[in-house]
């Protein structure tokens, strides 16, 4: 069996105490959907986890119609860059030749 086969294999536990009022909400859910409490659970916290982990990582970047026409036209007609940003590449430039290890720019 192959490395990543097994992992999917392996189940992990999570237990959690709740209010009963909770717990019954929960169980109404479920019931709504026709699938067992756990795998409610399952399905819900992990979506939920995910969205969560995308937004985070920003992967998932929505904009407005007005932003995105907005980035286009940055992209298409970037500013020269000022002061500070030559400031900045030039210290960045110092840095890497105090390391004869990183790439030169």
């Amino acid at each position: 069996m192959s490395r990543i086969s097994a992992s999917h294999s392996e189940k992990g536990r999570i237990t959690a105490r709740v209010p009963l009022n909770v717990q019954e909400t929960i169980q109404r859910a479920a019931e709504l959907t026709g699938v067992p409490v756990n795998a409610y659970i399952v399905q819900v916290v992990h979506q939920h986890a995910q969205e969560f982990i995308d937004r985070h990582e920003m992967k998932n970047i929505v904009l407005s119609e007005r932003d995105s026409e907005w980035f286009l036209e940055q992209l298409a007609k970037p500013r020269a860059p000022n002061a500070k940003l030559k400031k900045a590449l030039t210290n960045y430039r110092d840095i890497l030749d105090g390391n004869e290890d990183s790439p030169a720019l």
